[in-house]
């Protein structure tokens, strides 16, 4: 009985002996890893735009599991979900898009499910609830491509970051609800031009597009695409909006037409906002 009793002693030391080793070899390596990191973000940061193949009587479920589970999720991630919706004009008219922010290339890598956050069990308490919630959201989905986009952080509304576990979530990101647009403008500019157009861009177009209830919400280059093309995100509350403010007035028009001479050639495409997620402006 002493022997049995001596060895259980044994096998239940060396469970606890392995086991908090393998705690505090863990929250070393979730240290390290954190070491160095940039946690409040850098100059650029990364926006991942991924189109979904959804079939029409799954895109509302798609969304709900989305805006509930997750872009929820992402939060608890430091990242930010700050553009969901359809291609009213320039896209294809049978998929739903997202645009989701990344400090950084080793920030979205963290949060895929290979990455270093999935072995935080904190986190992932945090994000039981919402994981669940969009379990089954796989099954919705038919097919989707990515495209990738290094944004400046000076010049872009999203403040995405390394979050640790308990620490405050991303914030939401800015919206103006269903039904407003997200004009996505791609710019390939003439040889040496780009400086003077991001200067005529912050210091005029820019303010005066806010000034008229607009945003300017990201400015950046598409990193699969061609180097002398630059890609802008701008918000307007209603597609009659997006069309009134074309073409700029008053001191700006001139501003605006010497930037137009600096652009050989554009393209635009119009994303119709399809939920209402995010903090309302």
């Amino acid at each position: 009985m002493v022997t049995n009793f001596l060895e259980a002693s044994n096998l239940m030391l060396r469970q606890f002996v392995c086991s908090s080793f393998f705690q505090t070899s863990r929250y070393m390596v979730i240290s390290v890893y954190n070491e160095g990191r940039n946690t409040s973000g850098g100059n650029m940061g990364i926006l991942v735009q991924r189109e979904f193949t959804v079939t029409g009587d799954h895109r509302q479920e798609f969304e709900r599991q989305s805006r509930l589970g997750t872009w929820v999720k992402m939060r608890h991630n430091g990242a930010q979900m700050i553009g969901f919706g359809g291609w009213a004009f320039g896209g294809r008219g049978d998929v739903v898009v997202t645009h989701s922010t990344y400090a950084d290339f080793d920030h979205w890598t963290a949060t895929r499910p290979w990455g270093a956050f999935t072995t935080d069990p904190e986190r992932t308490e945090e994000t039981r609830h919402a994981s669940a919630i969009f379990a089954g959201r796989p099954r919705l989905i038919d097919h989707s491509r990515t495209k990738i986009i290094e944004y400046d952080n000076e010049l872009s509304e999203p403040t995405p970051f390394y979050r640790n576990s308990g620490d405050e979530l991303a914030s939401l990101p800015l919206t103006y609800g269903p039904q407003s647009i997200l004009a996505e403008c791609r710019y390939r500019l003439r040889s040496g031009s780009e400086a003077e157009f991001r200067e005529l861009s912050a210091e005029t177009l820019w303010p005066w597009l806010r000034a008229h209830d607009a945003r300017m919400v990201l400015y950046g280059k598409d990193l699969l695409a061609a180097t002398d093309e630059v890609v802008e995100l701008t918000a307007y509350r209603s597609i009659s909006e997006w069309h009134q403010l074309l073409t700029p007035t008053g001191d700006t028009e001139q501003v605006s037409a010497r930037r137009q001479s600096l652009i050989a050639d554009r393209q635009t495409r119009l994303l119709m906002v399809q939920t209402d997620f995010g903090e309302k402006v």
